[in-house]
C-alpha cells in the first residue's frame, strides 16, 4: 500500500487539533496495519483502513477516528 505523504499531513493536521503537543512530520515507518508516523516529539499509528478513507472520501472520518489514533501515541524516550 502507497499513499502520498499529503494523506498522512492531514492526518497529523487532524490530530494536532485534538493535541497540539504531538509534534511535526518527520517520516513514517510501515506496520502490519498500516503505518507509524514519527513526529519531532513521539509517534502514533494511523490504521491501513484510515488512511483509505482520507484518501478516497475525507468527510467520512470522524472525531472519534481520530481520536482512536491519539491512544496509539508513542512519546520518544529521552536520550
Amino acid at each position: 500500500m502507497k499513499f502520498s505523504v499529503y494523506v498522512i499531513y492531514e492526518l497529523l493536521m487532524k490530530v494536532q487539533e485534538l493535541e497540539s503537543e504531538i509534534g511535526d512530520y518527520q517520516s513514517y515507518r510501515k506496520i502490519n496495519a498500516g503505518i507509524s508516523v514519527i513526529t519531532t516529539r513521539d509517534s502514533f499509528d494511523i490504521p491501513a483502513y484510515l488512511l483509505d478513507k482520507q484518501f478516497n472520501n475525507p468527510a467520512l472520518i470522524s472525531d472519534d477516528d481520530i481520536l482512536g489514533l491519539l491512544t496509539t501515541y508513542k512519546p520518544k524516550l529521552p536520550l
